[in-house]
């Protein structure tokens, strides 16, 4: 596999584990509070296993998001995770930008475990990597 791909998916692993470590951190009045930061992170998470994909398969490197968002319409692998992706992008946004957004634990669980696992499960069979496995934090 290429060294840059092989870069990608260390940094979304990276992420990814910060974002579970998010979870299990104690809340607080930083803006945006844990459960945003955590998908911020793991949006970005994203990000890096969709690009590992992109440059491993088609040797491109997309320069913004925009770039990145135009594959997931006509791309085998990428379009079954669209929705996906896009509900971890707009929920990274509006973590960072809108003061009125608040995230829910629930909420922030599904991202991480529905979302964030999808993607990385459809680029890791792309790749034929094995499919990680990986458990949320329980809080209970």
């Amino acid at each position: 596999m290429n060294d840059e791909t092989l870069d990608h998916l260390r940094i979304a692993e990276a992420n990814r584990v910060l974002a579970l470590a998010l979870l299990h951190a104690a809340a607080g009045s930083v803006r945006p509070r844990r459960w945003e930061w955590t998908g911020v992170v793991a949006f970005y998470a994203a990000v890096h296993y969709v690009n590992a994909y992109l440059w491993e398969i088609k040797q491109f490197a997309p320069a913004n998001h925009a770039e990145r968002r135009r594959f997931f319409n006509s791309d085998i692998v990428l379009y079954p995770v669209r929705e996906s992706y896009e509900f971890l992008e707009g929920y990274g946004y509006e973590a960072r930008y809108d003061v009125r957004f608040e995230a829910t634990e629930a909420d922030t669980r599904d991202l991480v475990d529905i979302d964030l696992r999808a993607v990385e499960a459809a680029v890791s069979r792309a790749l034929g990597l094995s499919v990680p496995t990986w458990e949320l934090p329980d809080f209970g």
